[in-house]
């Protein structure tokens, strides 16, 4: 939505400040088509069960998080760079850039296990049914 707030704002001259272009452009691709993309394929490939639970889902929040803490930061400190001399802006971009590197690992890390062949899955499945019945 602030995408494409941005992208209306700057199109009809209602607000502009430096760099509106470059945070359209960040805020589209990675705030609307990446996190899209994320939320889809977590979706789509074969997930966790709810006997799991919480602890199974913490990288898929965490990409959330990141991901988001990541725009937040890009949103405040853009802007800010082109109109204000100083180190902390320039630390801010780095910090979100670092920010959604870190989300998008968490993601891999997420989806990895899952990007499995149906074999494979099953042995999974088969030694943790073992497992639990040696624990009993």
């Amino acid at each position: 939505m602030v995408s494409l707030l941005l992208g209306l704002a700057a199109e009809f001259n209602w607000l502009q400040f430096p760099g509106i272009v470059p945070l359209f452009w960040h805020l589209l691709m990675v705030g609307w088509i990446t996190q899209i993309i994320f939320g889809v394929s977590m979706w789509m490939f074969p997930g966790r069960t709810r006997e799991e639970g919480f602890k199974a889902q913490i990288w898929g929040w965490l990409t959330y998080i990141f991901l988001n803490l990541g725009l937040i930061l890009r949103l405040i400190a853009e802007p800010a760079t082109y109109l204000v001399t100083g180190l902390l802006w320039n630390v801010l971009i780095v910090i979100s850039a670092v920010s959604q590197v870190v989300a998008a690992v968490t993601y891999i890390i997420e989806l990895w296990p899952r990007i499995q062949s149906k074999e494979q899955r099953r042995r999974q499945r088969k030694k943790k049914r073992q497992k639990a019945k040696s624990e009993k």
